[in-house]
This record gives C-alpha cells, structure tokens and sequence, in this order.
C-alpha cells in the first residue's frame, strides 16, 4: 500500500499546526483554543483593590515605632489580578502580589532609584514591604503582619 505525497505533506501540516497551538504538554482540545482563563479576584481582593493605602505607621514587636514622615508619600495601591502599585517617597514602582486567606506576600517589586532626600523612610518601608506575610483589617485599618511575628504596618485609606 502506498500513500499519496500530497496526503503526507497535509498530514504533517496539521500535525504540526495542532502542536504549535498548545503549550508543550498540554493536552489538544479540538475545536478550542488553550489559553489560559483570565486571572480572577480572590475574594478578598475586592477589599484591598480600589483604594489607594498609606501608610500610617509599622510597629515592631521590640516596642519600636517607625512613623511615616509625611502622608501620601508611601502608598500602596493594589489592582485585581494580582499586581500592586507602590510609592515609597520619591521613588514608584510596582511588582506582583499573592493573597491567600489572611496570607500576603510580595513579590519582587521594581522600582526607580531617585536619592530621596535626608530623612526618607524609602529603604525601611520597601524593606519591610518585603517581611509582609499577611494582612487583616483592624477598623479601617489595613495591617500587614510581618514575617516571624516581628511587626506590623499600618495602613489607612480615605474611601473608608
């Protein structure tokens, strides 16, 4: 028995159209395209998102208290899907977060790297934004917990 060219040749074409439609290892739905659904908002998302957070203060578990120098100069603003938006004094950035529950966490966070002048908290906020483990809601406070119980930071918002 022998195979015409021509039904090879069509035969390896769609093979490999159908192989470029998918990731690698992903498995082939005819008729549909594999794409990844859109990325939904958790539901506590819809508490963090549409508010732009300052903060007000972080507490250590050593009885320190750090205060933010000058309201609206650090500020977090959350979007749906998992991305956050941050102004640490004279520097903006934004990066990527993951709520789960009462767990928070940041991912990396991009950020511009302007000399701030004397007595900017810039390097102490950013670094703590990094030991955040978890958030709730204190009244209208948002409090981000930190790593290893060593503190919290105190965020208000104006739409509450």
């Amino acid at each position: 028995m022998r195979i015409h060219p021509l039904v090879l040749l069509v035969a390896l074409a769609l093979a490999l159209a159908a192989c470029a439609a998918a990731e690698p290892g992903a498995p082939l739905m005819p008729g549909s395209v594999n794409a990844p659904p859109p990325p939904i908002a958790a539901a506590g998302d819809a508490l963090l998102t549409g508010a732009e957070w300052s903060w007000r203060e972080t507490t250590m578990n050593d009885g320190k208290r750090i205060a933010a120098p000058s309201a609206g100069r650090y500020t977090l603003l959350f979007q749906p899907g998992g991305l956050v938006s941050v102004q640490a004094d004279c520097n903006r950035g934004s990066g990527s977060y993951l709520l789960n529950g009462g767990a928070l966490s940041f991912g990396p966070i991009a950020m511009t790297r302007a000399m701030c002048p004397p007595g900017s908290m810039d390097t102490e906020f950013l670094k703590n934004l990094a030991l955040v483990s978890g958030q709730l809601f204190r009244g209208n406070d948002l409090v981000l917990t930190m790593k290893a119980d060593s503190g919290s930071m105190i965020f208000t918002s104006p739409r509450q």
